[in-house]
């Protein structure tokens, strides 16, 4: 059963009880994560649910895992689900046995079902086995409009007894980041900030919010790597290191740009020739001709094996604790080095 846009939201809000697993993509891997947990959500209701967290690393190394967390029954009684977090179809045909034996033998598992994943192409066989299956809900989320998100940010600020002034609005909507997780963290920023501030957020607040050095040198980690300056992304990466800031979210950073980038290849082969006003964040008319040249170095093929290589960074990265930094460092001047020898 294939659901797509509001009427997925929609559902994942409100879950029909006749479905017993559910899966949620998204080119924007936190609209998966959000609608995943309003699920769950829905499922627990006043209960407490018992929920398993697998992802692709436990389910590859031992396949079982997945039919035992789903056949196991709660000591407590309490209700059962099982999540799980993929990046693809890695596990696609494991987790599409599962939802195989679960339409047909409903009897067989004791826990529900929810996955999350990102863009998923329409011969998956992850996404065939939900959108065929009666039992299965498949919901397909789109990135938000600029109406919406704005929306989103007054209905925040409301909720602490504020406004925001039009061009404030704007201004952070423009600079706010594509993917759905980063972005609520930001909304929330702003929502305790202007708590007790007794007069509408206005743009010098917003400025003020976002113009910090973290942010600069995170940018200029991101563009100095893919123009092809390694010195100047070590430097960066350097004063980052020195204020603690996390190698997940330098990450994270690269794969926001990395997922504009391919937006932008997309728009363009569609006939758009500059399509910097509709991207996440937009990239303005003194910007075009810099994103343009680094999309000539990053064609949609380089690009896509840069987001493999943040996924294994980040799974690195994770198993590393304190030490990852290394990790991202490594990925950070491979990039660089080929930007560099591609110009």
């Amino acid at each position: 059963m294939l659901l797509k846009g509001r009427q997925a939201e929609s559902f994942a809000r409100r879950p029909s009880g006749d479905v017993w697993a559910v899966l949620a993509f998204s080119e924007d891997e936190g609209l998966s994560s959000d609608a995943a947990q309003a699920v769950l959500s829905a499922w627990a209701g006043k209960a407490q649910l018992d929920v398993t967290l697998l992802d692709d690393d436990a389910i590859k190394k031992e396949p079982a895992l997945l039919f035992d967390a789903l056949e196991a029954m709660s000591l407590l009684g309490d209700p059962r689900a099982v999540r799980v977090r993929t990046s693809g179809d890695k596990i696609g045909a494991l987790l599409a046995e599962a939802i195989s034996i679960g339409e047909a033998s409903p009897e067989r598992f004791a826990a529900k079902l929810v996955i999350e994943a990102g863009s998923l192409a329409s011969k998956s066989k992850l996404r065939a086995a939900a959108e065929g299956a009666s039992r299965t809900a498949c919901l397909q989320l789109f990135a938000e409009e600029a109406g919406d998100i704005g929306e989103r940010v007054k209905a925040a600020l409301l909720a602490e007894g504020a406004t925001i002034e039009d061009d404030a609005l704007a201004f952070f909507l423009g600079d706010l980041p594509g993917n759905r997780g980063i972005a609520n963290a930001e909304i929330e920023k702003l929502a305790l900030y202007s708590r007790g501030l007794g007069r509408p957020v206005s743009l010098a607040d917003i400025e003020e919010l976002t113009a910090t050095g973290i942010r600069q040198d995170m940018g200029g980690v991101i563009l100095s790597a893919l123009e092809g300056r390694p010195a100047d992304a070590h430097r960066a990466l350097d004063r980052l290191t020195e204020t603690g800031t996390s190698p997940i979210s330098i990450l994270r950073t690269l794969q926001m740009e990395t997922l504009r980038m391919l937006a932008a290849h997309e728009k363009i082969a569609a006939g758009d020739g500059n399509p910097g006003r509709s991207l996440r964040p937009p990239v303005w008319p003194n910007e075009w001709g810099a994103f343009r040249a680094r999309l000539n170095t990053w064609p949609p093929k380089r690009l896509m094996r840069i987001m493999e290589r943040i996924h294994d960074a980040e799974r690195q990265a994770k198993t590393a604790g304190a030490a990852a930094e290394p990790t991202v460092r490594m990925l950070i001047n491979d990039l660089a080095r080929t930007a560099e020898a591609a110009r």
